[in-house]
């Protein structure tokens, strides 16, 4: 079964595309941006089979393939999958962060029943953190994170050999890494917020106890919305620039991951 990957016969050329086809398209599949669900499957298949054409001839080189059994075959697909997503998480957490916070700011502002479709996850959330998932996604491509993505895609087939994936110790260490990361996300983007309502509850609590006649729930909600709305407001340039850091650290984690961890 050597002679499939002889490169002069065009079923051997056909059968290393293949192998290319599916790395790209499951990082298509999961990667950032490119997983939304406002993109069209035939979008995506359309992207990953160009991409995969584009990078044939610069990575069909680095496809060593000797065992063509059904279970080699079978794990290589898992194992490409399986580094798919472990790349694609290295994102998706920051903007899981992201919307955690917001979550949590929508419902102190009394925004938790109002809630709309995610066009990322196509999941119900709030309107706070539909607009800080956006605002996410806006700053990701204005720092070219899409770009970089791309090109570990690329990269990736010199630092990790088709089926060579493997789940190790450092490699689940990463992955701890970003799911903290996440927590820290949701509390230094939005804790201004959070700050601001819970002293802003604090304080119509005290006035509910020392005024009991006064109707504070009509005051309260109110208040707490537009207290909400300024304090994210003015602390908008703060908030882009965490993002910023974050994805730093994590498309760091992304080479990370294809070295090794």
């Amino acid at each position: 079964m050597s002679e499939l990957l002889n490169f002069t016969t065009p079923f051997g050329a056909f059968f290393v595309f293949l192998i290319i086809l599916l790395r790209v398209s499951a990082i298509v599949v999961l990667a950032p941006i490119f997983s939304s669900y406002s993109i069209q499957a035939q979008a995506k298949i359309a992207f990953a089979f160009v991409f995969s054409l584009v990078l044939y001839p610069v990575v069909k080189n680095y496809i060593h393939i000797t065992d063509f059994s059904i279970l080699n075959i079978a794990a290589i697909i898992i194992r490409e999958v399986v580094l798919s997503a472990a790349l694609a998480f290295c994102v998706h957490f920051v903007w899981a962060g992201i919307e955690l916070g917001a979550q949590l700011v929508g419902f102190m502002m009394g925004f938790s029943i109002a809630n709309v479709l995610s066009p990322e996850e196509n999941l119900q959330i709030s309107i706070l953190a539909e607009f800080e998932s956006i605002l996410a996604i806006l700053i990701f491509l204005i720092i070219d994170g899409h770009h970089v993505f791309i090109r570990a895609m690329a990269d990736s087939f010199k630092m990790v050999p088709v089926g060579g994936f493997v789940l190790n110790q450092n490699i689940f260490h990463i992955l701890s890494n970003l799911a903290v990361m996440m927590f820290s996300v949701a509390f230094k983007i939005l804790a201004p917020a959070v700050v601001a309502l819970v002293v802003t509850n604090v304080v119509f609590g005290i006035i509910a106890r020392t005024m009991p006649q006064m109707n504070i729930m009509i005051v309260a909600f109110p208040l707490s919305i537009g207290i909400g709305l300024f304090v994210l407001g003015v602390s908008f340039n703060y908030s882009a620039y965490v993002i910023v850091k974050y994805y730093n650290s994590a498309l760091s984690y992304v080479y990370a991951l294809l070295g090794g961890g």
